[in-house]
């Protein structure tokens, strides 16, 4: 949570617009560097614990994804716990159908973030609400969740947030 820099009104990072003012909210991590080697370009999403931005890493020039636990979890240690799990168990995990976790630290404010390889697409929910999917491509995409819920599972691994907005 921030404050509007119209009128001060406390605003939520998934705010788009002040709910007291309707001005614009900006996010502070948008330009900012995270790590040291991480520029935020732009919000994805945010979900239950975390906001996930697309970022640039500095030095190589390449695309990736940042996950930030969002500043209310940050203070409370069971929250912070299950985001390292969650960095520790993922950054094992090597297959085609998982996202490959590169690096876990925190903000210049003390926030703990994710990096990951950025995914260019949309999201499973997008493609559910565009209509119908052909029984071709729906058993296609199952394979290929199975697959990686078979590698996870292996490694000892449950996900537990799995929904079709974090499956591209």
């Amino acid at each position: 949570m921030s404050g509007c820099a119209a009128c001060s009104w406390e605003v939520q990072v998934e705010d788009t617009f002040c709910p007291h003012c309707g001005a614009p909210v900006v996010d502070p991590l948008i330009g900012a560097v995270v790590g040291d080697r991480y520029r935020v370009v732009s919000r994805i999403g945010v979900g239950g614990m975390g906001a996930v931005y697309r970022a640039e890493h500095t030095m190589m020039r390449k695309d990736l994804a940042i996950k930030v636990l969002l500043p209310e979890f940050g203070g409370k240690d069971e929250f912070v716990r299950r985001f390292e799990r969650e960095a520790e168990s993922a950054s094992r995990l090597q297959h085609p159908n998982i996202i490959t976790v590169t690096d876990f630290g925190r903000t210049a404010e003390g926030s703990l973030f994710l990096a990951m390889e950025f995914l260019a697409g949309e999201s499973l929910s997008s493609v559910i609400k565009a209509g119908p999917v052909p029984r071709a491509r729906a058993l296609h995409v199952i394979r290929q969740i199975l697959r990686g819920l078979d590698a996870a599972v292996a490694a000892g691994i449950v996900h537990r947030d799995l929904k079709p907005d974090n499956i591209m």
